[in-house]
């Protein structure tokens, strides 16, 4: 069905005439006489009958005129959300991040993004670095976050994503608070936990994370614990190190309410901080919803540490 045609037709029914019509849709008489008569043929039933002083639907008509004006308001209603959907006013936006940001900087991100777009729905999984590198590029999120030592030697590993720097994330020893009473000075000294198990991300092929800034920790203080404990990851370790039961290196943003019982202590010896990376997949075409929360997410991090706005791999993407 023709919804110009249809649209013409409420206007005459609501009219009462067609010079009526003509007049309220800004055209002349004869080529609305020839739509309307082209929408009879169409739907096989005289559709109105024409009296001296104007027109009314027929029983056709008035069931044509009842299910049309539904049919027009959900066209309508169809148009208004393909174009929110193709300006990135509403759509869906999937983000995987490694809990690390998602505990610390993701939350007052989205929070901006929701107040740019408050009609976007956005699904978010926290898979484990490997994992958030695989699900955007296989295109099962749009973005993804992980916290890298070398944002570099991730981009020359991956030359299919578009890798970011957006912020430094300094590191700290996490030990439990009960042992933090202990220590002695401003600073702690990594080796006085030489025989303390030390828990470490388990490491993931072209990943560059925590495990090799953790065995620079160690040779630079001129030790290596007795006792070394993989994890999945740097969560996985909060509560056994809550309980005293080890130490590890962590983002200083990470001690609080999501690690009670953990206290973040400056080292005596300079660590290089890890960094809060996107990634984006080169080969999909990035929708309108992403589009608008990466510029939301430049603006949030706009007067972050200048690692910000430093390109890592060859290109750019929009």
């Amino acid at each position: 069905m023709d919804l110009r045609r249809l649209t013409y037709f409420v206007t005459v029914v609501e009219t009462g005439s067609i010079s009526g019509a003509a007049l309220r849709l800004h055209m002349s008489q004869p080529p609305l006489s020839q739509a309307i008569k082209m929408l009879e043929q169409e739907m096989g039933a005289t559709l109105l009958q024409r009296h001296p002083r104007g027109v009314s639907p027929t029983p056709a008509g008035r069931h044509l005129l009842e299910q049309g004006r539904d049919l027009l308001r959900w066209s309508e209603r169809i148009t208004q959300q393909v174009s929110r959907l193709g300006s990135g006013e509403s759509g869906r936006l999937a983000i995987a991040s490694v809990p690390t940001f998602a505990w610390s900087n993701l939350p007052t991100l989205l929070q901006d993004f929701n107040a740019d777009s408050p009609d976007i729905e956005v699904q978010l999984s926290d898979p484990t670095p490997e994992g958030v590198l695989r699900m955007v590029a296989n295109g099962t999120a749009d973005i993804g976050f992980v916290s890298t030592s070398d944002p570099a030697a991730l981009a020359a590993a991956h030359p299919e994503l578009q890798v970011d720097a957006l912020i430094e994330l300094p590191l700290s020893l996490g030990v439990a608070a009960s042992t933090a009473a202990r220590v002695g000075g401003p600073r702690a000294r990594a080796e006085d936990y030489a025989d303390t198990a030390w828990y470490i991300p388990e490491e993931a092929p072209g990943f560059p994370g925590l495990d090799e800034t953790l065995t620079k920790l160690w040779r630079d203080a001129g030790f290596h614990p007795r006792s070394v404990q993989y994890v999945a990851t740097l969560q996985t370790a909060l509560p056994l190190i809550a309980a005293g039961m080890g130490v590890t290196l962590l983002p200083s943003a990470l001690t609080g309410p999501a690690s009670a019982g953990i206290v973040a202590l400056d080292l005596d010896i300079t660590i290089a901080p890890l960094s809060a990376t996107s990634l984006r997949a080169r080969h999909i075409t990035p929708s309108a919803s992403l589009l608008r929360f990466v510029d939301v997410m430049n603006d949030h991090f706009a007067a972050s540490a200048p690692a910000h706005d430093e390109r890592y791999a060859l290109g750019q993407m929009p």
